[in-house]
């Protein structure tokens, strides 16, 4: 593959650099042991300050990823990207966001920690928070909204976007010279490997094949087919161009066609010989196929180890497009327990945590003096960040339990929502009522939670026919012929928090005459329960999007799609009937209209008991700086942050 000229740019200054600071050390007197010492050290700082030769020193650089002007391309199609953003069918602005300070130091080692090790890499099929994460960092999509500006796309791999006036065709320019990473993991020296050594371009071909699978009634992707449901076709128009077109004006195609992102079509086509799959099983291959474990993208960091159970490392993707971020290496610890994570962190082992455990919180924070714990003596920072998620208990209407709102309603009364969060979380949550971020426009305002109840929950079983006809303290009632106990299991993941408001939980149904049995688990095995829908209740959340689209999760049609969302089986006439109409509505204020409207539906049918809106308490050591926490996800977003190595050899020594 041609060397880009940035590189060769660097690579001159780093061997003039090398040359001369070896002229240099013939002439020292010192030790052979610290001139290589020194030498390494002064070529370290020369190598870092060529890859800054070529940035904006301003108060902040806008890094690429995108700005549209910057990155590892020739000067030609460096004007042609810059160029096309002064173009007004562009769609796509420069990038005001994620901007370098011109002091950050470019290299060293982030030390993160994931609470489970994934089960694949497959970004179509896989549909969890530690996927996504990683995702962000080692792929890239065609367009990506400003985390400055979350209503402002701006450029990633697509640098132009031009879309009809009808919204039903969306034409997109990829960059040229945009490599997929090389698989890691794999004997590249053994000769049948070689096809996964050998460079692959990013085209257009890739781009559709994503479209493709989406489409592709064998694969199961239930969690994003929902929102193709319009779409008529992706076509190939050249090697650097695509086509997507809708069958009718939606209102999220916009978003859903440009924050799309390639799958590569020369991997997942092929068996592990490099042989082509046949095209008519290709979907069912594509669920499981073997290319999954190798977490490829195009983005700014690759995969270069996954242990399960112990860690997950990137590194700076050489090869990326764009400009450099300053971490060099980013290490993640499986911690499946927040409070060793958190143990972690303060022995200096991890470098940042997403949420303090709230005993933590309430322990070395709110009750600590000034001094006496590592937030109070600078050991430690932290700052409060709002989720933009929420919590919520699931509960499963294909069983003989929760078919009926007056039993989903009774178990929203017995969950002291209040309580836990004063005692639980120590304050870092408000009660949640809908299904939206809790300061969005569309959560309505004359919606307000059910309090604490049980003698309402009681008298709400009462009404659906459950009473404890036999006096041995649980409920039962007679469904289809046959006596049922009201007695189930709630599957939750594993984590201190969740077992200690479960207690609570467990303890107050109890009251009521019913048997609540909690059952952890661990996150692959719970996503498992979910995808097959095989629970009776469930402790979850859910992470938002910018933009409102409900039927991934509520719409009727979603209820029995393999691996879909709606994990409850809610189905209902009038819910189908506001989420179509959002689809299809642009007025905002109709939107928000119709947005409130099925928040009072789903507040009145208790699909969900709503939680909580969670906030957490991030945390992390002092040297990493620019700690930018962004408002939309990912949240935790480091390509800004940097690594001090003064601060962090003082620590280490």
């Amino acid at each position: 593959m041609p060397r880009t000229f940035k590189a060769t740019v660097i690579l001159i200054v780093a061997i003039c650099a090398l040359a001369l600071l070896t002229l240099v050390n013939l002439f020292q007197t010192n030790s052979a042991q610290r001139t290589a010492l020194d030498l390494k050290k002064q070529v370290d700082i020369l190598n870092s300050s060529s890859e800054r030769i070529l940035k904006r020193l301003d108060d902040g650089v806008a890094v690429q990823g995108g700005n549209g002007s910057q990155g590892n391309s020739n000067g030609t199609n460096t004007d042609k990207y810059a160029a096309a953003l002064n173009d007004p069918k562009n769609i796509l602005k420069a990038a005001k966001d994620l901007k370098i300070p011109a002091d950050a130091k470019m290299g060293g080692t982030l030390r993160d920690y994931l609470g489970d090790t994934p089960k694949g890499y497959n970004w179509l099929t896989e549909n969890s928070v530690d996927v996504a994460n990683i995702q962000a960092m080692v792929h890239s999509s065609f367009a990506r909204r400003d985390f400055s500006d979350p209503d402002t796309w701006v450029p990633d791999l697509a640098y132009k976007i031009e879309v009809s006036p009808d919204f039903l065709v969306y034409t997109i320019n990829i960059r040229e010279g945009v490599y997929w990473q090389t698989p890691a993991g794999v004997d590249l020296s053994d000769p049948k490997n070689a096809w996964l050594k050998t460079p692959h371009e990013l085209t257009a071909e890739d781009c559709v094949f994503f479209f493709d699978m989406v489409q592709n009634p064998q694969v199961e992707a239930g969690a994003t087919k929902s929102y193709f449901e319009d779409m008529d076709k992706a076509e190939v128009i050249d090697k650097y161009t695509f086509r997507v077109t809708w069958k009718r004006k939606i209102y999220n195609s916009l978003s859903t066609t440009i924050s799309g992102y390639p799958l590569p079509k020369w991997l997942y086509t092929k068996d592990e010989t490099g042989a082509d799959l046949a095209p008519e099983t290709l979907g069912l291959k594509f669920n499981s196929h073997w290319g999954a474990k190798f977490a490829i993208g195009t983005g700014p960091y690759q995969l270069v180890e996954s242990r399960a159970g112990e860690r997950v490392v990137l590194e700076r993707n050489a090869q990326y497009y764009g400009d450099h971020y300053p971490i060099e290496r980013i290490e993640y610890a499986i911690v499946k327990d927040p409070e060793a994570a958190y143990l972690k962190l303060k022995a200096g082992e991890i470098d940042v945590l997403p949420g303090l455990p709230p005993n933590r919180y309430k322990a070395d924070i709110l009750d600590a003096k000034e001094g006496s714990a590592p937030f109070k003596n600078g050991t430690l920072n932290h700052k409060i960040v709002d989720r933009f998620a929420f919590t919520y208990l699931g509960w499963n209407q294909r069983g003989k339990l929760f078919n009926d709102k007056r039993v989903r309603l009774a178990m929203t009364y017995a969950l002291n929502r209040q309580g836990i969060i004063d005692n639980v979380l120590y304050g870092l949550a408000a009660i949640q009522t809908g299904p939206y971020y809790y300061k969005h426009p569309a959560m309505d305002p004359s919606v307000k939670p059910y309090p604490f109840d049980l003698t309402k929950a009681k008298t709400l079983l009462d009404e659906a026919g459950w009473i404890d006809t036999d006096s041995d303290g649980i409920r039962d009632k007679i469904v289809a012929g046959e006596k049922v106990d009201f007695k189930f299991t709630l599957v939750f993941f594993d984590s201190p928090t969740n077992k200690s408001w479960l207690a609570i939980y467990k303890e107050d149904l109890r009251k009521i005459g019913v048997m609540l049995t909690p059952q952890p688990m661990d996150w692959p095995t719970m996503q498992k329960k979910m995808d097959e829908k095989s629970f009776d209740a469930m402790a979850g959340g859910w992470g938002l999007d910018w933009s409102l689209d409900l039927y991934q999760l509520w719409h009727s049609t979603q209820a029995d799609v393999p691996k879909g969302s709606n994990y409850v089986g809610f189905q209902n006439k009038r819910g189908d009937e506001i989420i179509e109409q959002l689809r299809v509505e642009f007025d905002e204020d109709k939107r928000i209209e119709l947005a409130r409207e099925f928040h009072r539906l789903v507040h009145e049918e208790q699909p969900y008991t709503f939680f909580y809106a969670p906030q957490s308490v991030a945390a992390w050591q002092p040297e990493v700086k620019n700690f930018v926490v962004n408002t939309t996800r990912p949240q935790l977003y480091s390509l800004p942050w940097w690594i001090d190595p003064d601060a962090r050899s003082k620590k280490s020594k």
